[in-house]
């Protein structure tokens, strides 16, 4: 669950050039912008990971000059988005018509990114009620974007077990996302 206390001041830690909690901001973001790239540009996965890599990148190389002051989701969506957009056309990519991209202002940003951690909240909770072997199979298969194949050879299983464990995981999260009235965002 975010924690935005918690966030400001691992955000101030990572200014002042502390590597753990750099790592903490790094893993609580990374599938957030991850997922909201993917609204932003339609360009496809890989692309959209080396622009995430090379932002945590150039956040810690010039972390002692960016502001302490800021709420540390709303700079790190503003600030991705518009990575995403000017890197689109320094590429010749295709980014999304820029009234599609809608640019958002601070108030904007900070709805956008409240309304997503509501969301993924939702999700959370409902992953805390699979099983250990479905929450893995779930993580693999949609945070590391493995086969199922991929997954079957790495927990040294069968195809079918690990079809049955996502497919049993994922009626379960239909399940508990539909009762919480979860909306989907893409």
């Amino acid at each position: 669950m975010y924690d935005h206390q918690n966030n400001i001041s691992r955000w101030a830690a990572f200014c002042e050039g502390d590597q753990t909690a750099f790592l903490h901001l790094y893993e609580e973001h990374y599938n957030l912008l991850y997922a909201w790239a993917h609204r932003w540009v339609q360009q496809d996965s890989a692309w959209i990971q080396d622009q995430l890599q090379d932002f945590f990148v150039y956040l810690w190389e010039h972390r002692q000059n960016l502001s302490r002051d800021v709420n540390p989701r709303t700079y790190l969506l503003t600030a991705f988005k518009r990575q995403l957009y000017n890197n689109a056309a320094k590429d010749k990519l295709k980014p999304r018509p820029i009234e599609d991209l809608d640019l958002p202002d601070a108030d904007t940003a900070s709805a956008d990114a409240a309304f997503f951690t509501e969301q993924f909240g939702k999700v959370e909770q409902a992953m805390q009620l699979l099983s250990p072997a479905q929450k893995e199979v779930v993580e693999l298969r949609y945070l590391k974007n493995l086969s199922l194949q991929e997954i079957a050879d790495q927990k040294r299983s069968s195809l079918r077990t690990v079809y049955n464990l996502m497919h049993r995981a994922l009626v379960h999260l239909k399940s508990e996302l539909l009762k919480k009235k979860f909306l989907f965002m893409w």
